[in-house]
């Protein structure tokens, strides 16, 4: 019951890290590309350096903080508004940012 406490405790704060981040807008949704690729960084150092932490890091802060659906309905807002090239840089960098997060942690350690 203490872990799900503790998990549902780092994911809020995750949720309201995301929530402000969220506010950070311009040609792109850059809070939410942030939030992804920080939140991408988060779990990779966890799961290489400190397993035991995992579920606290990887379930809670780090699963709070990144959002595959936000991403999405910006996307979709981009295409709407007619800026499809800005939706398509949207997606391509948060497919990139967060995976070079992950080579930049990895190798790092």
């Amino acid at each position: 019951m203490v872990e799900v406490l503790v998990v549902a405790f780092f994911g809020g704060l995750g949720s309201v890290a995301r929530s402000l981040l969220g506010n950070f807008k311009g040609y792109l949704p850059w809070g939410i590309l942030a939030a992804n690729t920080l939140g991408t960084a988060i779990a990779a150092w966890s799961m290489l350096t400190q397993p035991q932490l995992g579920l606290v890091l990887v379930a809670g802060l780090a699963g709070g903080l990144s959002t595959f659906s936000t991403f999405v309905a910006q996307t979709w807002q981009l295409v709407q508004s007619d800026r499809r090239v800005a939706a398509f840089l949207n997606v391509l960098l948060n497919l990139l940012l967060p995976y070079t997060a992950l080579m930049l942690v990895g190798f790092s350690l």
